[in-house]
């Protein structure tokens, strides 16, 4: 029973503000192999890490960010919503988030609205693009990075694809289940093809975690790291 490689959903976000510095280098701290992040692009091109459409939940402004020029995001706090201790944590650009990632932790860049060339000529720059992946919920956009930028590699969801063999037929490099569609059956069957497995899952529950580690998934995106670690070794001693 191999350990699961870690991904850290928007970073350690149970311990620091989402999709920041200090939730990125909390997902370091923490022995993450990789931090998950979602990018978006600013009325003047600059592209932000930060998940939401506007700014209004995670900062002290607000607007959409595609009406925000890079002055007006770079002056907002991302931070003290979540503690005051965080206060001054900036919406990070995304080259300054990969600068603090190259040579520490790998790249899952979720595109929500953005060129995905710039991304990916952005992690290769860094020397990342090989271990990096993205995927957008936009079906434009995972469509042009498929065209594009083709060694940019590419995950896609079961429940996008609905089958271990459509996600065989897009050339896809990480197939992700959920808890509605996970089975151990279709793990294999994505195993076999060649294909890396992936549980996103945002929640605590003992036994999603313990069927995952059953089903043998290779790849964990959740927030409760240190959970699941604890799970994941119990199981792991039982069987040894």
């Amino acid at each position: 029973m191999k350990k699961a490689v870690i991904v850290c959903h928007r970073g350690a976000c149970l311990k620091a503000p989402e999709n920041t510095i200090a939730a990125l280098i909390g997902a370091i701290d923490m022995g993450a192999d990789v931090v998950e992040f979602d990018i978006r692009t600013s009325k003047d091109d600059v592209l932000y890490v930060i998940h939401d459409e506007t700014v209004d939940r995670t900062t002290n402004g607000t607007g959409r960010i595609a009406d925000l020029t890079s002055f007006q995001i770079d002056q907002l706090d991302a931070g003290t919503w979540f503690s005051p201790e965080f206060a001054g944590q900036k919406v990070p650009r995304l080259t300054d988030f990969l600068d603090a990632c190259a040579g520490r932790i790998a790249a899952y860049a979720e595109i929500k609205m953005a060129d995905p060339a710039r991304v990916r000529d952005m992690l290769a720059a860094r020397g990342m693009l090989q271990t990096a992946w993205t995927f957008s919920f936009e079906q434009s956009i995972r469509a042009e990075t498929r065209a594009k930028v083709p060694d940019f590699r590419r995950m896609v969801l079961f429940s996008h694809v609905g089958s271990v063999e459509r996600a065989i037929a897009l050339d896809a490099h990480i197939l992700e289940f959920h808890v509605d569609n996970l089975t151990a059956e279709r793990v294999a069957a994505a195993k076999a093809a060649g294909i890396r497995t992936q549980f996103f899952y945002d929640g605590r529950e003992h036994a999603v975690f313990i069927n995952a580690v059953h089903c043998g998934i290779e790849q964990m995106n959740i927030n409760e790291v240190e959970l699941f670690r604890e799970i994941e070794t119990e199981l792991r001693s039982a069987v040894a």
